[in-house]
């Protein structure tokens, strides 16, 4: 070992309990302290059994092992084994409390009620977070937020981390506030230091009031907030999320009673800090916008690479028995086998869907009988999209032949 066990120190957590030992490592307890201060971390009796968590000291850098590092991780700075050991306490803390479900999002509360934005690669969830609180929001954090059975959303107490070095583009004032609140950090990433006024208490709760999709271009002059089905904000929880113990099926269900009462938006924009500021001031006349959905061919069946019908196709199809359906706004989600895959259905595939649950149909039929409900569309064009409509039903097993009499 790298620094015998008589330097042994063991910390523990609100929510969890004695959950690290620092062995020859205590230069790396004020870096965790700084990086989570709405968690602190108090130092308890010496454990019999080690804490799962463990970090050592070593000459160059620091060693640690966790449930998720079986094999231990050599980690180079005090902020680089800082942001290992908190994803792991955050593991821990999601592993004691099997009733919270582990949200990869970012959180601020606006208006007493939480909007969480679900990660997207390299969309800047971090950077927007810290921008809320610039704006003078609180945050709940910028990784992982805990949603309760309630619907509410429950804080570690995480300060946000950013990506170093910082955009060369960064809003002036942001910049500032960001140099104002500067924590630990590296090369790689620092901690935006925030006091109670700004960072949400470990434990605090607020119930969940809007889901924001992000999607940051440089192309975008002015942020704009776009409502949006609620489906897309059920699909993103069920992607951005860290109940990997729990089938798609309970899942949804989980999610669905929420979401059929909060509210969905895109947010488009290039700065953070600036959109930051427009959704804080545009959330309350938003919340009201009704979303719209034109769209015939429904995007979240496997399209790609899935071969439509010939338009020739005399068969008839009818729809499988359904495991569950659960009816989200114009939307519907399906589960055809038990514990099996999800399928989302737009409001003109879940027509579809209807019109077979009723009888057996041929491409021509169902083309037939959607062609009045979507005119001006023509025929012609209505036939191409049942037809790719139909070949991603059958990919998906939602649809067979009926049985010969």
């Amino acid at each position: 070992m790298p620094a015998s066990d008589c330097l042994a120190n063991d910390y523990a957590l609100a929510g969890i309990g004695p959950c690290i030992r620092l062995v020859g490592a205590q230069p790396l307890l004020p870096v965790l302290q700084a990086a989570m201060p709405g968690w602190p971390l108090s130092e308890c009796p010496l454990q019999s059994t080690a804490p799962e968590i463990c970090v050592w000291q070593q000459e160059d850098g620091f060693w640690q092992q966790a449930p998720a590092l079986p094999n231990g991780m050599w980690l180079d700075t005090p902020v680089s084994a800082a942001c290992s050991v908190i994803a792991d306490l955050a593991g821990a803390f999601l592993h004691r409390h099997p009733e919270y479900i582990g949200l990869h999002c970012g959180a601020a509360q606006i208006n007493d009620q939480l909007v969480i934005f679900p990660d997207s690669h390299r969309a800047g969830k971090s950077m927007l977070t810290a921008a809320f609180a610039a704006a003078g929001y609180r945050v709940f954090g910028d990784d992982v937020v805990a949603l309760t059975p309630e619907g509410e959303g429950l804080s570690l107490g995480v300060a946000p981390r950013l990506r170093l070095p910082l955009p060369a583009s960064l809003d002036a004032e942001f910049r500032d506030f960001i140099n104002h609140h500067q924590g630990p950090s590296d090369d790689r990433y620092g901690y935006v230091a925030l006091d109670e006024t700004l960072l949400v208490s470990h434990g605090e709760k607020c119930p969940v009031g809007a889901i924001i999709l992000i999607d940051r271009a440089d192309s975008v002059t002015s942020p704009q907030l776009t409502a949006l089905q609620h489906g897309e904000g059920l699909w993103q929880l069920l992607k951005q999320n860290f109940a990997d113990t729990l089938s798609d099926q309970v899942l949804v269900a989980k999610f669905w009673s929420l979401m059929k009462h909060v509210p969905c938006f895109l947010l488009r924009y290039a700065d953070a800090f600036q959109a930051a500021d427009f959704v804080g001031r545009e959330l309350e006349k938003v919340m009201n916008a009704r979303p719209s959905n034109d769209a015939l061919m429904s995007q979240d069946l496997p399209a790609t690479g899935v071969a439509a019908l010939d338009r020739n196709d005399q068969r008839c199809w009818h729809a499988c028995q359904a495991a569950y359906e659960y009816p989200l706004g114009d939307e519907l989600f399906v589960i055809v086998e038990e514990g099996g895959a999800i399928h989302r259905m737009n409001v003109t595939s879940r027509a579809v869907w209807a019109l077979l649950q009723h009888e057996a149909l041929t491409m021509e039929e169902l083309s037939q009988t959607l062609v009045a409900f979507f005119m001006p569309v023509s025929l012609e064009q209505v036939r191409k999209d049942i037809a790719e409509l139909l070949g991603q039903f059958l990919a998906a097993g939602l649809i067979e032949e009926p049985p010969r009499r």
